[in-house]
């Protein structure tokens, strides 16, 4: 499991992570988990290298701030187990979910994607962002993603192998330089292969609850990954992705 962390010194503090760890303690398989410090400014590194003393199947690595992207992209290019999931640091989507999520890999899906909304979820955000993320979700969804319900649930998993075909190869994402806590069009990017490389992909409903965040400009930030999710499809067009040989 990979975790990015960028400035999360007060989620860590008011416990955002304890139920996911506690969550773990329980489970019988497998597992390792990754934190990503994406060159935090605050005490991340300092709560997060106190953290993985605890358990060695805690590892924690620190790269300059470059982004959701590339924290995500660090983490799962050094992943080992056999099922790579990442989740964001607040845990806004309950860890408990990724039994169904390995459930699904085990009947054959390459990739597991979650959709939030419908009965199960639970949220709390602002009209403003309400109205900003459905925007940003049918332009996805017309230039992108058609079928794709929800490409920006940070709740993700895929087969190791799969995931680092589809990392290695992210070229939108991979921004030359990235100001505060500006993500970019990454997961659209990341389905957008999962599609193109002719992955198996599954949508799984999932609960969510919006934790408060001041990192991103609730406007600015959906014109710069509306940009992006262009960018890709005129990537794909002029032939700059490669498809790669099958998992």
């Amino acid at each position: 499991m990979v975790i990015p962390a960028y400035n999360e010194a007060n989620n860590f503090r008011e416990g955002l992570l304890t139920p996911a760890l506690e969550f773990l303690s329980r489970q019988k398989y497998s597992y390792e988990v990754i934190f990503v410090n994406d060159g935090s400014t605050d005490d991340t590194k300092k709560l997060l290298e106190e953290l993985v003393k605890t358990d060695s199947r805690f590892r924690l690595m620190t790269i300059p701030h470059g982004g959701k992207s590339a924290a995500v992209t660090a983490g799962v290019l050094s992943a080992k187990n056999d099922v790579v999931l990442f989740t964001d640091f607040d845990q806004s989507t309950p860890l408990n979910h990724a039994t169904e999520f390995i459930t699904a890999h085990e009947k054959g899906a390459d990739v597991v994607i979650g959709v939030r909304g419908g009965e199960s979820a639970v949220k709390q955000d602002t009209l403003a962002r309400k109205i900003r993320s459905f925007a940003f979700l049918k332009l996805v969804q017309i230039v992108a993603l058609p079928g794709i319900l929800d490409s920006q649930c940070g709740f993700k998993s895929f087969k190791r192998e799969v995931a680092k075909k589809i990392f290695s190869n992210l070229k939108v994402s991979r921004a030359k330089k990235i100001t505060g806590g500006y993500m970019g069009a990454f997961d659209v990017e990341v389905l957008f292969l999962s599609r193109k490389f002719g992955f198996n992909l599954v949508q799984l409903p999932v609960n969510w609850i919006k934790v408060p965040s001041e990192k991103l400009n609730v406007w600015r930030e959906p014109v710069l990954m509306a940009r992006d999710t262009f960018r890709i499809r005129l990537y794909d067009i002029l032939g700059w992705y490669e498809k790669p040989s099958s998992a």
